[in-house]
């Protein structure tokens, strides 16, 4: 188990609690305000009364696990609670890897349904289920749904109705349930070997080729950038590998980019950059439209205006974008502003009238 942080949301949710199962990679997500004891006793007892209590389960030194509400649950449940070491995440690598997973596969929705990253809680319903149906080739080309569960994995043609599809409905003999059980069990044995066996011939694999690669681009190669942002604090809901981009100059140790809607240029080392195409690549409006739809970071001008967002319920305040024309002006959180902008946000709000502006702002009130 681990809590993964997702950044501000529609409403007061931050946090997602991620249990995972170890051999089949089954999860559940549990989307939160705050990562506490209460929102993990739930979870685990939720698991619990569907799939069993789970014998063991393992956590990192956080005190939301190392409560006391959490070692009386062990003791109740008959349980093995388990800590990893302090700084060695890898042991925990099972739920890290689902980490990396859960925000991979939210990044490519929201940027496909062009959604605010702020919505990302409505997409756990769809990210769980993509990964626990989704096969997986350390797996024996099975799904977690289907290792950990004996059903099988659901797919989109499922919904097509073929009109000389004739499939009666199945008779189950009750008297057999036994018989039917013991076959289940026998071919999850079977798989679970499988994939016990799989994951060790890979693990001897990955320690014999655990080797660097040394980068080389050429001038005109179109690359993708491992950028972090600072300006956006954790920020993890922003797309990590962003571009293309393309090369125009190479250094000793780094290359110059240029970004192709700005054309700004940027100054990277070459651990952070992937190849993505020589320079036959063809810069269509497609492409254009794809790079400026990747969270670009764009500077505020002037703030324009404020209001209370009834819907909502929250303070808004009208941002005009540095770069952008008058009509792409947004209506932005007054409390996003604040971490992004507070020094423009605040002499904006001190020469307003309004006292609850202000006061939000922390601009002292005459």
């Amino acid at each position: 188990m681990d809590y993964l942080t997702m950044g501000e949301a529609d409403g007061t949710t931050k946090y997602v609690l991620v249990l995972k199962d170890e051999l089949t990679h089954y999860c559940e997500l549990v989307a939160c305000d705050a990562p506490t004891s209460d929102v993990t006793v739930v979870a685990i007892l939720d698991w619990h009364k569907r799939f069993g209590l789970p014998a063991k389960w393992s956590t990192d030194n956080g005190s939301h696990f190392r409560s006391a509400v959490m070692a009386e649950l062990a003791t109740r449940l008959r349980g093995l609670q388990s800590f990893v070491p302090v700084y060695t995440p890898w042991i925990n690598g099972t739920v890290e890897r689902i980490n990396h997973d859960i925000l991979q596969v939210v990044r490519a929705l929201l940027l496909e349904l062009r959604l605010d990253t702020r919505s990302w809680e409505y997409l756990l319903p769809v990210v769980q289920a993509n990964l626990n149906q989704t096969p997986v080739v350390s797996l024996g080309n099975k799904s977690p749904m289907e290792l950990f569960t004996g059903l099988p994995t659901s797919t989109p043609l499922d919904t097509c109705l073929l009109p000389d599809r004739g499939e009666p409905l199945q008779e189950v003999d009750l008297s057999n349930v036994e018989d039917f059980l013991n076959r289940l069990r026998e071919s999850l044995h079977a798989m679970h070997m499988d994939v016990v066996d799989r994951k060790e011939r890979r693990r001897l694999y990955q320690q014999a080729h655990k080797k660097g690669t040394t980068c080389n681009f050429s001038v005109g190669d179109f690359v993708l950038w491992s950028r972090i942002d600072t300006r956006l604090g954790e920020g993890k809901l922003l797309v990590r590998w962003v571009g293309p981009f393309q090369v125009v100059e190479a250094k000793s140790h780094s290359f110059m980019v240029r970004h192709l809607l700005t054309q700004a240029l940027h100054e990277v080392h070459g651990s952070r950059l992937k190849y993505y195409h020589d320079p036959s690549l063809e810069v269509n409006e497609e492409l254009v439209e794809h790079v400026s739809s990747q969270g670009l970071v764009l500077g505020v001008e002037r703030i324009l205006n404020h209001r209370f967002n009834n819907t909502t319920r929250r303070h808004e305040l009208l941002v005009s974008w540095i770069g952008l024309e008058s009509i792409e002006d947004s209506w932005e959180p007054l409390s996003v502003m604040l971490a992004d902008a507070p020094v423009k946000v605040k002499e904006y709000a001190s020469h307003q009238d309004d006292t609850d502006l202000r006061h939000l702002c922390g601009v002292e009130v005459q």
